[in-house]
């Protein structure tokens, strides 16, 4: 199916920043991030990711746009958690920055001299943001980047390469570019967490969702495409679904989920219990335990679900 940009309501800006104080998660004070890397506010990295892991060469420039201004004690820490990096030592890095736990109160292991407002958080993200614009544009194309400005399919794409460059991948690329967006959408939710991280995965289903299995208004084709999609793919979904940490009765309500999107009946066994085969009943497997692996293969002229 064609890709029919939906346009996000309101300042595409502040529906940006917000999405991603959602997924990224707004953290007011330093804290530590993955591989021990100090972190501020919507992920922004206070270090390079170099040898002897100095200071970011803007991180001065930034925080005084944003009214803060590092102690002597502040850069003492920031120092001492690039050597222990260098070293090799993640548990010392995390003793001088501990990581952040959601709810938590900011101050209490708050290690440097500060903490931010939301606002200071959203002026620190709009002086990052350039960078991943830029990545943006580089991998999407100058007509498909104008094509997709100021949609809700641009902030899912934003929040990915946000997250790590490598998720705009070639065969997210190439769904793009094809206009298969149901392919996109499949890419995002199910192509975009290696390591099988169930809290990450929250993260993947929110931008699979903000870019849209289908457009606004889908043609009956554009359910079609859909409905392929899911026959093609369940045994992989179904499997992908329970290594996130999804027990059966889940990944079935997931399945059922996926087809009432496209507003289309889920095959009855991806909801219901196991029950005795019917003669002639082409819905019913062998499968003892239904799920994904339910949902039949299109009969050639007759696609599956398709003729309500």
């Amino acid at each position: 199916m064609a890709i029919i940009p939906r346009r996000v309501e309101g300042s595409f800006d502040e529906a940006l920043f917000d999405f991603l104080a959602e997924s990224e998660g707004f953290v007011p004070r330093v804290y530590s991030g993955r591989f021990g890397m100090p972190m501020l506010a919507l992920g922004y990295a206070m270090l390079d990711n170099t040898p002897g892991w100095p200071p970011r060469d803007s991180l001065d420039r930034d925080l005084a746009a944003i009214g803060v201004r590092l102690t002597s004690l502040d850069r003492c820490r920031l120092t001492a958690v690039g050597e222990a990096l260098s070293c090799h030592d993640l548990d010392a890095a995390r003793r001088l920055v501990a990581p952040w736990t959601p709810g938590e109160d900011p101050q209490t292991r708050n290690a440097f001299s500060f903490v931010l407002t939301r606002g200071q958080a959203q002026a620190l993200f709009e002086l990052a943001r350039p960078d991943t614009e830029t990545l943006l544009r580089r991998k999407l194309g100058r007509a498909l980047s104008a094509e997709l400005a100021g949609s809700r399919e641009l902030v899912a794409l934003f929040s990915l390469a946000y997250n790590s460059p490598a998720l705009i991948g070639p065969n997210l690329s190439r769904a793009l570019h094809a206009g298969a967006r149901e392919k996109v959408w499949y890419e995002i939710r199910f192509r975009s967490n290696r390591r099988r991280c169930p809290r990450l995965q929250d993260r993947r289903d929110h931008e699979a969702a903000m870019f849209g299995v289908t457009n606004a208004h889908p043609s009956p084709s554009d359910s079609r495409a859909v409905a392929t999609l899911l026959t093609e793919k369940h045994t992989l979904i179904k499997r992908y679904l329970q290594e996130v940490g999804q027990s059966m009765p889940d990944v079935r309500l997931s399945v059922a989920a996926m087809w009432q999107g496209i507003g289309l009946p889920p095959p009855p066994c991806a909801v219901q219990a196991a029950a005795p085969k019917s003669i002639g009943n082409p819905w019913q497997q062998d499968d003892p335990q239904p799920g994904f692996d339910c949902v039949p293969h299109p009969v050639p002229g007759k696609p599956a679900l398709l003729d309500r």
